[in-house]
Formats: structure tokens, C-alpha cells, sequence
């Protein structure tokens, strides 16, 4: 009778007490020797372990490590359970090529391309080991098996991740084990244990004794001696060699990515519009036009491709492996954060997020949490990257002027959060501050500048006023160690404070170039647009406009601009084509309505108190609070859409806590009090009322989508829905025989006749003219002059959704680090 009899190993396995976190370079020192050790004893006799992984390392309770299953094959379950990145692999006909031996997470490139394997294929793997024991997470990691192969094939090791008391030794060690190219990868374990081990450390310590003898000189000693040291240095030295770090210079490079068409890159007025992987490979920027979404582009590839059907979309950022993108997402009143593959697939929605609100900055950590901030005056927020709640982990000091923390940067290992404090005043007084995530406190590092991200070099790079400046930056004790100096001009910088660059953990930069003037926005024109869809520019300059409304008349209008540091209203005579500031005060002034006689301006102000204001539209006066302070205090984001003909009453649309937007009425008469109109589970917004003051429009979500309905009012009733496939912003004709509305793109303007005597009847909705006119998700764009054209904003040049002109292009520069290292030398 044949029996097999197997030794039981006690203890857990090394996945067990990865499991619980991270573990100390003193406990994982002696546990990657005694691995080291069992491989070095198994290729000595030819065997290649081929599966090496923590759940394969048991270590016993006397600290004894027992690595397992050598040569054992384990069949392929068609429909594995558990995490696919420790997924089993087929394991017949091993020793042929073609053949993919191993688990994901921890197989080497050859592997996973099904080549021919040898012993460095089990150095690849314990570098992944030892890596993963060190930092708690897998040095390789993706959602499923796929991306887990992809990122082994494609993904640079982040050595950053590792703790700062790791020696350079074993860090170089790691580097060389973990090298894609096994030709250049260290070729025998005992050479990477003596290394841990710092047997080849060139540092040597001098005798203390000073009785001690001379040592003879090379040429005194034996021959044979004199051939064995010799043999020795060439050994040691070659070792040496492999294991060095790569410090060779390599030249600076740049290029520029032109779009196969203009609306394939879009630049918003608010947030980051691209984005580079850390390894260098993908670069993600925002799409305009018609169809929005991302632009996703493989550096090694000549297209990009282009993803839709994922709403207005901003912010784009990268997961630590490359795999995925995540960004803030608009659609149909609903707004979030989600994330995708960068190689196709679903969009997944990480978490919600008020209406309203847009996620300026996030950032993706090595532990799989995001830290973003948002427009709403608020602190930093973290949620975890598979999806959950958001936690709050700062909060703006008001004392101070602070504002809102923005643009977060998690830093290697973990630990701390780079942001900016948004100021009360100019964005030029923005700071920027580093957060302990351990203690919950920060400090600031930086005065005058935002948006700062870290270089591998010991850098932080940051915006201010369209150029990019950097200072040294001591990881460990979270201190700036340089002055500031000007590395890059010509960067487009944002009034919220974001400047378009980003970098990889490579040295390759990317940015969008321009004027660089912060605050400047996109420079956008104003247009008149009739029902054939002709144009005529207004004679007015180019700016950042937004908000656009015709007075009652026709002669004047009302726009808010992005100023240098805040936004305010102005008014300009059509004929003349001059402007005016109606709100010069250092606030954000948006909104502007004009009152039915055309004398007073309606808008809304984050002034304290916030809320809504009113001033004479000739801009004399005082400003006067209409609904602000304790009446709304449990209110946000309050915009007047409105005014009923007769002047009694304004409609305006508000979030509140429990029901997100709504639309509220405001009684013009007596005390001036207010009620909400529309209130419900679904989000409505956007309200038009009739010329005859009996019907309202709006929008409203409660399909799933933004569709616009019509109904009686003030008392509600008869509520029909307008738009079919989706609709937003409606605006009435002056004889109100028509309802417009945009489409969820914004592209198209469409057209329902309707009637509303003795009951309300609808026509099928039409195309009234369409075009790449300016969309956002904030307030309506667009208006109806009295002789029927409409308003619209147009960027200049040819447009695109958000603000992208014809021609523009993506700046890439390669191995820029060492143009940092040399305009900002370290101390």
C-alpha cells in the first residue's frame, strides 16, 4: 500500500498576519531571510516554486517560517470565489511555454504573458511578498484578475509606499527584484538575502584600537591571498552593480497632444480638466461638445478613446495602480463621485453627493480611500474607493478667513494630506497646509498658492497666478526645507485655484497651457441666436461669463464674470456695448434676475449672511438683504429664477438637509416670507413661470433622469411632462405659446408648442436650433430676449461644451523631474 505523508505546520499563514496591517522592518527582516533561505535551497536543486504568496508562508510559533506547496498544481475553477487577485491558476503541462503558472497579484511579467519561466520568476514574487509585508498592501493590485495583470505588465513599483525606516538597501533590493524585464532583474536569491542583509554596504568602520597592527599593503601579502581578493571585489562588485540604484540622467523631453477634434477636450471654470496615471501610462482629460465624458489616452498608443454617457463630467483622478479613474459626475440633477476602468466598462458610483455641489480635488490613496473637497464651504471629506459614506475630517477655521479646504494630495505612506485653504478674500491668498491624519491637526506650509501636488524628488509643486512654483518638502517631518521658486509658466490656473497640471511618479508632466491668469476663466463670448440658429456676437469683449439674463425691455443685460478673485454681476447696454459693475464688493455675486420694471437686480451672494440680495439695476445704493440670514440659515446654494409679472411674488430654487433642491416661493409683499413650492424626494430645480403668472416649468429627477414638467400655479395641479429623453433650464416664450428647454448635452434647444385654454394641450417636442453652446450645472445659461432670440454663451473660438477653444492642446513633458531637481535644489 503507497501512502503520501505531509508535515502539520502549525501556526498562520503569512496572509493571516498581513491581514491585521503593515508589519515592522524588524519582524519582516528575519521572516524574508528564512524565505529567501527556502528558495535558495529549492533552486539549488532545480525546482522553481512558481506560486510563491503569503497564503503558500506559514510561520510557527517559535518564529520558524515553512514555505509550502513547491510543485504543487492546483486545477482552474471556472468561477473562483473570493478575491480574484488571489485567484488559483492552471498548472498542467507546467514546464511548456504559453502556459500562466502562479496567482495574479504576485506573478511576474513573463508569467502572466504565458512565457518560459525560471528562478527569477520566484524573485519577482518574493520582492511582492516582502513588499506587501512592509506596506500592508499587494505591490500590484487591480478590481479583478485582468486588471491585477494589467497593472503586473504595466505598473511601476511605488517605493514611496514603503516606511521611511526601510534601509536603501533593501529598497534597492526590492526595486531589482521587482524589475519587469527579467534580464535586468537580480538572477539569484542568495544574492538578494546577503543584500537585505547589508552584506554589500561600502561603508566600513575604522579600528578603534590604536595599538592595532598595520595591515599590509596588497603587494606584501601571498599571491594566492592577493588572486582571492581580487576574484572576491569582482564578484561583490558585479553583485553591487545589479543591485544599484538607476541614476543615470536621461534627457528632457516635450511634446504637445493635439485633440482629433476640439470638443474632445473641455476646460471647465472650476476644476481640474486632466490628469496623468502614476505610472505614466494613461492621460485622462475631460471631453466637451455634445457627448462630454472622459478622453482616456495609452501614451504607447497613437488614439484615444473616448467614454460618454457618463454626464457632465469633472475632475478626472487616478487610482495608485493606474487601473482606474475616478471624477465627479452630473446627471440630471444628480450629482456624485464615480470611478472606471481606464480600459472600458461601467461607470460605478463611489458615493452621492448634494445637488449642486462639485468635488474640487480628490485624491486616491495607496489604502484605497479617497480624500476630496467640495464647492460648498466646507472642510476635506474620505470615503472609501469601493464605495460608502463620507467622513468629514476637517473643518474650516471662519476665525481665520478660511473658507473651504480644497484640493487634497495624499503623500506617500499614508499618513498626511496636502490641501489648500480657500481664503476669504483673493485666491492669491489661498495657503497650503498639510494634515496629520493621525491627530486630525494641520499646519500650514505655504502662503500664496493652491492646488499642490508632491514630487518623488522631495518637492511640492503648486499653482499661483498661471505659474507653477516649488519647494522642498521633508516627508518624514512634514516640513518645507526650500524657498519657493518658478519652475513653469503659461499653466491655465483656475479662480477656484486649480491649475491644470499633473504629474506621475515617472518625472512625466502634463498640463494644459495658456494665459495662466488666475481667475481669468475660460474666455468665453455672448451671442444672440435666432430660431435658424444664426449668430451675432454682442459688442462686447470676451470674458468669463456665465448667468446671462435680458432685462424686460431688451436693451440691457445682466452677466456674472469670474473677476481675479471672486464673481461678480455686471450690466451692459446692448446698443453701446459698454459694461458696468453692479457688485464690485470682494464676494461671489452670481445669479443676477431682473425685476419686472427692469429697475432692480435680484442675485444671490455668499456675503454674510448668505442668501439672496437686491440692488438698484442702475448701481446706486445699498444692497438690500431679501431672503438671508436666520430665515434660511438650515439653506444652501439659494438661486432666484423668477419674477411673476405682476411683481408679487419670486420663485427660486434651494437645498435643504433632507430633500436636497427644491423650489421655494418668496412673497414680495409686506414682510417678505417664504414657503416651499416643490418639495419632495426627487431633486427640482430650474422654475419658469408663464407669462400669465398661471403655469410654472421646472425640472425635476423623479424618473431617474432630468425631464421638465409643466403646472398650475401658484396652486399646483395638472402637472404634465414637456421633454421626452431627458431636459433641463426651461424659458418660456414672451406669448407663452412655447415652452424651450436644453437637452441633458446642452447641445440642442428644443421646442414645444404649447397651449393652455381652456385645458393644456402639447405639441411633440422639436430640435429649435442646435449648437456648442456653454452647459453647467449651475443656474440656467442661457435667456429670451424680447424679439424672441436667445442669449446664449459661446467659448471663442471654435467652442466646445466648457470652455475648450479650437487648437488646444495637452503639453507633455517627459523626465521633467530632472528640470525640477535643477531650478529647485534640495538643501
Amino acid at each position: 500500500m503507497n501512502a503520501l505523508v505531509l508535515e502539520l505546520v502549525e501556526g498562520p499563514t503569512l496572509a493571516d498576519r498581513i491581514a491585521q496591517g503593515a508589519m515592522a522592518f524588524d519582524e519582516v527582516l528575519p521572516i524574508a531571510q528564512q524565505i529567501a533561505d527556502a528558495l535558495e535551497a529549492a533552486h539549488e536543486q532545480g525546482v522553481i516554486h512558481r506560486d510563491l504568496k503569503p497564503a503558500n508562508i506559514k510561520v510557527k510559533p517559535d518564529g520558524t517560517v515553512k514555505v509550502l506547496d513547491f510543485g504543487l498544481a492546483k486545477a482552474l475553477d471556472p468561477a473562483p470565489e473570493g478575491d480574484p487577485a488571489q485567484s488559483p491558476t492552471l498548472t498542467a503541462a507546467a514546464t511548456r511555454m504559453g502556459v500562466i503558472l502562479g496567482t495574479a497579484a504576485y506573478m511576474s511579467p513573463e508569467q502572466a504573458r504565458g512565457k518560459s519561466v525560471d528562478k527569477r520568476a520566484d524573485i519577482w514574487a518574493f520582492g511582492c511578498v516582502v513588499f506587501e509585508m512592509l506596506t500592508g498592501q499587494r505591490a500590484f493590485q487591480g478590481e479583478d484578475v485582468s486588471l491585477t495583470l494589467a497593472s503586473v505588465m504595466k505598473s511601476d513599483l511605488n517605493v514611496t509606499r514603503l516606511p521611511h525606516d526601510v534601509p536603501a538597501t533593501v529598497r534597492t533590493a526590492l526595486r531589482r527584484c521587482l524589475e519587469k524585464d527579467a534580464r535586468q532583474r537580480v538572477r539569484d536569491i542568495g544574492d538578494v538575502r546577503l543584500a537585505m542583509q547589508g552584506a554589500f554596504e561600502t561603508t566600513v568602520t575604522a579600528p578603534s584600537s590604536p595599538s592595532a597592527a598595520p595591515a599590509l599593503r596588497v603587494w606584501q601579502r601571498p599571491v594566492p591571498l592577493v588572486l582571492g581578493v581580487v576574484a572576491l571585489a569582482a564578484i561583490v562588485g558585479a553583485t553591487v552593480w545589479g543591485l544599484r540604484p538607476q541614476t543615470s540622467v536621461r534627457p528632457l523631453v516635450r511634446f504637445a497632444i493635439t485633440p482629433p477634434a476640439p470638443d474632445w477636450l473641455a476646460i471647465s471654470n472650476i476644476s481640474l480638466d486632466l490628469t496623468i496615471s502614476p505610472d505614466g501610462a494613461h492621460i485622462v482629460n475631460r471631453g466637451g461638445g455634445s457627448d462630454d465624458g472622459l478622453v482616456i489616452r495609452a501614451l504607447d498608443r497613437l488614439e484615444a478613446t473616448r467614454h460618454s454617457g457618463v454626464g457632465v463630467v469633472f475632475g478626472p483622478f487616478m487610482s495608485p495602480d493606474g487601473a482606474s479613474v475616478g471624477f465627479h459626475a452630473s446627471t440630471g440633477g444628480d450629482s456624485s463621485l464615480q470611478r472606471m476602468s481606464v480600459f472600458g466598462g461601467p461607470a460605478v458610483t463611489i458615493c452621492d453627493l448634494p445637488a449642486g455641489l462639485v468635488a474640487v480635488g480628490a485624491s486616491w490613496g495607496a489604502d484605497d480611500t479617497i480624500v476630496f473637497g467640495t464647492t460648498q464651504p466646507d472642510g476635506l471629506w474620505q470615503v472609501p474607493a469601493g464605495g460608502g459614506e463620507p467622513v468629514a475630517l476637517t473643518t474650516p477655521n471662519a476665525e481665520l478667513g478660511e473658507v473651504s479646504h480644497q484640493w487634497p494630495e495624499i503623500l506617500p505612506g499614508g499618513r498626511a494630506v496636502l490641501f489648500t485653504i480657500v481664503p476669504a478674500g483673493p485666491i492669491e491668498n489661498a495657503q497650503i497646509a498639510v494634515l496629520d491624519l493621525d491627530t486630525g491637526a494641520y499646519q500650514v506650509l505655504v502662503r500664496g498658492g493652491s492646488n499642490p501636488r508632491y514630487s518623488p524628488t522631495g518637492h511640492i509643486v503648486y499653482g499661483v497666478g498661471g505659474t507653477l512654483r516649488a519647494v522642498g518638502f521633508h516627508l518624514d517631518r512634514l516640513e518645507v526645507t526650500t524657498n519657493a521658486l518658478p519652475v513653469l509658466d503659461g499653466v491655465i490656473t483656475k479662480g477656484s485655484g486649480a491649475a491644470d497640471f499633473s504629474l506621475s511618479r515617472d518625472g512625466t508632466l502634463v498640463y494644459l497651457p495658456g494665459t495662466g491668469v488666475a481667475g481669468r476663466g475660460p474666455q468665453r463670448t455672448l451671442v444672440w441666436v435666432d430660431r435658424e440658429g444664426r449668430e451675432e456676437p454682442l459688442a462686447l469683449e470676451p470674458g468669463a461669463y456665465f448667468n446671462p439674463r435680458v432685462s424686460p425691455d431688451g436693451t440691457r443685460v445682466a452677466v456674472v464674470m469670474g473677476g481675479p478673485d471672486v464673481t461678480d454681476v455686471w450690466t451692459s447696454d446692448v446698443a453701446r456695448g459698454t459694461r458696468s459693475i453692479l457688485t464690485p464688493d470682494p464676494a461671489d455675486d452670481r445669479a443676477p434676475l431682473w425685476s419686472p420694471e427692469g429697475d432692480r437686480v435680484v442675485f444671490r451672494s455668499d456675503r454674510e449672511p448668505q442668501g439672496l440680495f437686491l440692488k438698484a439695476a442702475d448701481g446706486r445704493g445699498a444692497v438690500e438683504p431679501l431672503l438671508a440670514g436666520e430665515a434660511v440659515q438650515q439653506l444652501s446654494f439659494l438661486f432666484p429664477y423668477d419674477w411673476s409679472f405682476d411683481g408679487t411674488a419670486l420663485v427660486f430654487s434651494y437645498t435643504a438637509p433632507e430633500t436636497n433642491d427644491n423650489i421655494g416661493i418668496l412673497s414680495m409683499d409686506g414682510e417678505r416670507a417664504w414657503q416651499p413650492l416643490l418639495s419632495s424626494a426627487a431633486n427640482e430645480d430650474t422654475p419658469a413661470l408663464s407669462p400669465d403668472g398661471a403655469w410654472i416649468a421646472y425640472t425635476s429627477d423623479e424618473t431617474g433622469q432630468g425631464e421638465v414638467y409643466v403646472e398650475r400655479f401658484p396652486d399646483l395641479g395638472d402637472k404634465e411632462q414637456i421633454s421626452t429623453g431627458g431636459g433641463r433650464d426651461p424659458v418660456w416664450s414672451h406669448d407663452g405659446s412655447e415652452l424651450f428647454y436644453r437637452d441633458l448635452s446642452g447641445s440642442r434647444m428644443m421646442v414645444v408648442a404649447i397651449g393652455t385654454e381652456p385645458t393644456l394641450t402639447l405639441g411633440a417636442p422639436a430640435v429649435a436650433f442646435e449648437g456648442p453652446y456653454y452647459l453647467s450645472p449651475f443656474n440656467r445659461q442661457h435667456d429670451l430676449a424680447p424679439d424672441g432670440r436667445f442669449l446664449m454663451i459661446k467659448p471663442s473660438g471654435a467652442a466646445t461644451d466648457d470652455g475648450a477653444s479650437a487648437g488646444h492642446q495637452i503639453v507633455v513633458v517627459e523626465n521633467w523631474f530632472e528640470e525640477l531637481r535643477r531650478l529647485v535644489p534640495l538643501l
